[in-house]
């Protein structure tokens, strides 16, 4: 038990000095030389916990994915408003990313390289997009959302913060409330549309939607995305599936809030 507390000490602490020193000189410029030296450990031992620097970002996101979900959840408990849902969802991401901004500047190229494990799409980070899909549908798991709008909704919403990350990268105002104010601004749009996606009429627009996504590979051709249990997005789904024939704001059927 204690060579475990030991061990997890250690982990921890070589994480943290390596966050320490993406932060302050990118990712780029530091070495796991460096890491282990301000960790104060041997580079076998950093590189025993952490394979490679790509390996300690995905531990930094997973722990800030824990953290993500976590807060937003304390306001789901609290609150049954689909804004102030959404909101928090998105304004806790860039409360997490506050200090990251040197080291996503120096990821993104790496992020783009389909072959790079920390890549937006790579299957090493494919258990941080379920996770970030699914809080999103969390979010939407209220009567006023149809339930069969709730899973391309939270696609569609994800997709929506990823650009919100790109402009909070390249975001100079001070503490970045220009990306605070277009996440609110798009929010405020797209909210609105809710009920009427979720109307009959919507529905060859929604159809269409999905198969473009399962063409491009974002959708399952044979039914919802497959979200871990963690980010509790049930695999239920059919592509093309008929939407709620009720418009949403309102007049839904009744199902019990998150």
């Amino acid at each position: 038990m204690k060579r475990k507390k030991k061990s997890e000490a250690t982990r921890e602490r070589i994480l943290e000095a390596a966050l320490g020193r993406f932060r302050k000189r990118g990712f780029d410029a530091t070495t796991m030389r460096e890491i282990a030296e301000a960790a104060g450990t041997s580079l076998g031992s950093a590189y025993y916990y952490f394979p490679s620097k790509e390996a300690l970002v995905l531990a930094h996101w997973e722990t800030q994915m824990d953290e993500h979900e976590r807060r937003a959840r304390d306001v789901f408990a609290r609150s049954g408003d689909l804004g102030e849902r959404l909101r928090a969802v998105f304004h806790v991401r860039l409360d997490l990313m506050k200090h990251d901004r040197k080291l996503l500047t120096g990821l993104f190229r790496t992020i783009g390289d389909p072959s790079s494990t920390v890549s937006v799409f790579s299957p090493e980070t494919g258990s941080l997009r379920a996770r970030g899909i699914g809080i999103l549908r969390e979010a939407l798991s209220i009567p006023e959302v149809a339930e069969d709008l709730r899973d391309q909704a939270a696609l569609g919403l994800w997709a929506l913060m990823l650009g919100m990350v790109l402009y909070f990268v390249h975001d100079e105002s001070p503490g970045q409330t220009r990306t605070r104010a277009l996440a609110d601004g798009a929010l405020d749009t797209l909210i609105p549309l809710l009920p009427w996606l979720a109307a009959p009429v919507a529905e060859p627009l929604r159809n269409r939607l999905v198969a473009l996504l399962a063409d491009a590979g974002l959708w399952p051709p044979d039914g919802a995305p497959d979200v871990s249990e963690r980010g509790a997005l049930p695999n239920r789904q059919r592509a093309g599936a008929g939407v709620a024939r009720q418009p949403t704001v309102g007049k839904t059927r009744r199902r019990p809030a998150v």
